[in-house]
């Protein structure tokens, strides 16, 4: 009897689920033929295809109850939380906000595994890795492949253990991924260059790299090459990699390789997926991320710590399939306010709000077709394009982090003034930064450029240029480094308040700080063991901190409750950096980018019209918050009051700075419409100040313009200069080239406005090139200098027009006329 007829047998007498029956006689089938055409007899082909279904679905078993496990925990402690909160109407949202600031919390400690390497290889100013050589040779070692680099197999060793570190924690929190030496590099694929390839070519191109015997088969379980075995036939393998194809091209999960089985929303397989593809060698694997992939090793890595980090975070917190389990939450958080009689509606609604914020949070804002894809892409890098030439000042803007670093340290406890010094003893003095790494810490920017960006806008992933050069237009004018300083400075005080509290008991904490700590849900025995003598870091003066990466990386407890710890307290930390130094806010993102699809035209006006608001967005968001949490009205004014007067004060500093840096002379500071400009140029509302101060934004336009944001301006421009300008032309009207051609210019130049660059590029190119293009426009150049210092009453140190300054900058007008 064959092993399709027993199990046939099997469902018929009822002793074997009839679905898990069918599946198996399929599999059975289809393994015999693959056998067969491998040289085996028909009877050996059948056999051993019985073989492996039985161990297919032993694996299977193991893997559900793992699976089952975890998500039983998950649930327990769902209902646990929901049992438990205060506030349901903003429980949900609140959860997967923490989740964020777990993710970011995750990401900074893989970093810091990372720290030898990052400091030895990361992104140039103008985008490019910094040792290409031996990148490839760190390649080649974690292939284990022998370079005879001994600083690359250091490296390479380092980075093999972060990312098993990542595996632990991932399948610790109810996933998936095997153990595999040797396997490289993760990648991901380039859904736009495969398609353009077609499958022919594609196969053709990668199938003689593969590494057969690496790859599971997902009937199995075993690879498809068994070691000193035959490679499979030519069939079996373009039936396999027609697989991964089609769900790179067509699937629901386009980046995800997929085989044997539906992705659906459960994250607990997916990131062993990443690995379906094993190459050969590393030089195979470097031609496949050049043609197929990321192009970029390290971009490739970067991308998966983030990804884990983001999957790891989402699992603890709602468990194996999380959008299931944040529904699963709702449901029990409406179970309990009918039971109550509280708001159903209030709380139906923070689930909706949350289930966005967790679609945007995992990434699922993706394209669903090959069109929208290079729609959203184009549209992406175009706005890129516009942030390196609309955001060369932000550095100017980011003086009011001054502002928001003074709140959050008076909410924390902190002296101000602490926060404030380091913040320049980090930026001015290399010792600092020594022992900041000592400590652990990496900057952001080694490991993301475009960290800096995240402040001001969000974006689907661009154009190779447009990245580069929006990320390199935050870091020429300092403002990446400024934020790596700013969020370091906060957070290193932070472990200095917490270090102040050692030997207390937690509930018996009075500082500010004690209430952040237990807000996070830390234990007495957590924060013991957190405050442990031996696990806090010693400075070179001698001062002690809590320092989260530190503490993990010397504590002896096991490593599932270590984990925990780390999460509750970095996570904690990052909470409060963010209203310290404003990035961007999950929550207010929420709220403005729904589910729209990337590529569509709901989604690409929506993203016009966000555009340079995230910073806005998030400040308001979070000073919101600070004024709520107040106790009493009077607390709730003064705390307002104490907001509006310091961003006032360094709105003013930004407004002054910014005259000076486009060729003007400071404006008046005793003028009362000086004041009402500085307050709407504080606080991260600098466009506004901008609309309110010139009539118009950066881009040109009043408050319509800002609103829509900058793609429609760009488009009227574009079409001024072109068809209008070609139409008054034919029509024998005078036409404005000269003036819209070098307005385009002044616009749209990425980083033609960057501080250190100054006026010069206006009065140097712009403006000469103008009066070169129409002479008669030097007295337009003229009448317009003459209308701004009308409209501001400040004088220009350096004249539109004149290709020299005229004089310095006269700083007695700060004071008026006296």
């Amino acid at each position: 009897m064959s092993f399709a007829d027993c199990v046939r047998d099997a469902v018929n007498e009822g002793s074997a689920d009839r679905e898990r029956g069918e599946r198996s006689q399929s599999m059975w089938e289809e393994l015999s033929d693959r056998y067969e055409r491998q040289g085996h007899s028909r009877a050996n082909a059948e056999a051993m295809a019985a073989e492996d279904v039985k161990a297919a679905f032993e694996r299977e078993a193991g893997e559900t109850r793992h699976v089952f496990l975890a998500r039983v925990a998950s649930n327990r402690k769902l209902q646990q939380g929901v049992a438990k909160a205060a506030d349901l109407s903003k429980y949900q949202t609140r959860s997967v906000e923490q989740l964020d600031y777990r993710s970011r919390a995750l990401v900074r400690r893989f970093n810091n595994r990372l720290a030898d390497f990052l400091r030895e290889h990361h992104r140039s100013l103008a985008g490019n890795i910094t040792k290409p050589a031996q990148m490839k040779n760190i390649v080649r070692e974690l292939h284990g492949e022998a370079t005879g680099d001994q600083s690359a197999a250091a490296l390479a060793n380092g980075i093999r253990e972060t990312l098993e570190d990542m595996r632990l924690m991932f399948n610790e929190a109810g996933g998936i991924i095997g153990k595999l030496e040797n396997y490289g590099l993760p990648h991901s694929h380039n859904r736009r260059a495969i398609t353009q390839a077609g499958f022919d070519r594609w196969f053709d191109d990668i199938h003689q790299g593969i590494e057969w015997t690496r790859i599971e088969d997902h009937l199995t379980g075993r690879p498809f090459q068994a070691e000193g075995g035959v490679v499979p036939d030519m069939e079996t393998q373009r039936r396999f990699l027609r697989d991964v194809y089609d769900n790179i091209t067509y699937g629901p999960g386009s980046k995800e390789a997929v085989y044997g089985r539906a992705q659906g929303d459960a994250l607990y397989r997916r990131r062993a997926q990443h690995r379906v593809l094993s190459f050969r060698n590393a030089d195979d694997w470097i031609s496949y991320n050049q043609k197929f992939g990321t192009g970029d090793p390290f971009k490739s890595l970067m991308g998966h710590v983030n990804k884990m980090a983001r999957d790891i975070a989402a699992m603890q917190e709602f468990g194996p399939n999380p959008a299931m389990g944040l529904d699963y939450q709702g449901q029990l958080a409406i179970k309990r306010s009918r039971e109550e009689g509280l708001n159903a509606q209030k709380v139906s609604g923070s689930g909706k709000h949350a289930a966005n914020m967790l679609a945007i949070q995992m990434g699922g804002q993706e394209a669903s077709t090959l069109f929208q894809d290079y729609v959203a892409t184009f549209m992406s890098s175009a706005r890129h394009v516009m942030t390196a030439a609309f955001l060369d000042r932000a550095i100017i803007a980011s003086v009011s982090d001054l502002n928001t670093m003074r709140l959050a340290a008076q909410a924390v406890g902190m002296n101000p003034s602490n926060v404030m010094s380091r913040h320049v003893e980090i930026m001015a003095n290399e010792m600092s930064r020594g022992e900041a790494l000592r400590a652990h810490w990496v900057a952001d920017t080694l490991a993301d450029p475009g960290i800096a960006l995240a402040r001001f806008q969000s974006e689907v992933p661009p154009g190779e240029i447009a990245e580069r050069l929006s990320s390199a237009s935050m870091r020429v004018q300092g403002l990446s480094g400024w934020t790596d300083a700013a969020r370091m400075a906060f957070q290193w005080e932070m472990g200095g308040v917490m270090a102040e509290q050692a030997g207390r008991k937690l509930a018996d904490i009075d500082h500010p700080i004690g209430k952040f700590l237990r807000d996070a849900g830390l234990t007495e025995e957590e924060w013991a063991a957190l405050t442990a003598p031996e696990a806090m870091f010693t400075a070179g003066n001698g001062a002690t901190f809590i320092d989260p990466f530190w503490w993990r990386a010397s504590t002896d407890i096991p490593s599932r409750q270590a984990d925990e710890i780390f999460a509750k307290i970095q996570g904690m930390i990052e909470e409060q950096s963010e209203f310290a130094v404003p990035t961007q806010s999950l929550l207010a993102r929420g709220y403005v980018e729904g589910d729209a699809t990337p590529g569509t035209l709901s989604y690409e006006l929506l993203k016009s019209g966000l555009m340079f608001k995230s910073f806005a967005m998030t400040f308001a968001v979070n000073q919101y918050r600070r004024i709520a949490a107040q106790p009493t009205l009077q607390g709730k004014i003064g705390y307002a009051m104490n907001l509006a007067a310091g961003a006032t004060f360094l709105g003013g500093i930004s407004l002054q700075l910014a005259e000076i840096i486009k060729g003007n002379d400071p404006m008046d500071m005793t003028s009362p419409a000086f004041w009402g400009k500085a307050t709407l140029k504080g606080g991260g509302f600098g466009i506004i100040g901008d609309i309110v101060a010139t009539g118009q934004a950066s881009w040109g336009g009043g408050i319509p313009s800002y609103l829509s944001g900058p793609v429609p301006q760009v488009t009227q421009d574009v079409w001024n200069l072109t068809i209008k300008n070609a139409w008054e032309f034919a029509t024998g009207q005078d036409t404005n080239f000269a003036k819209e051609f070098t307005d385009i210019g002044r616009r749209y130049t990425p980083m033609g406005q960057t501080p250190a660059i100054g006026p010069a590029m206006d009065r140097l190119l712009w403006d000469q090139l103008q009066m070169l293009l129409d002479p008669e426009s030097a007295a337009k150049i003229k009448k317009r200098a003459q209308a701004r210092e009308n409209r501001d009453g400040n004088s220009s140190w350096w004249m539109p027009g004149s290709p020299t300054p005229d004089r310095a900058p006269d700083l007695t007008v700060i004071l008026g006329d006296g």
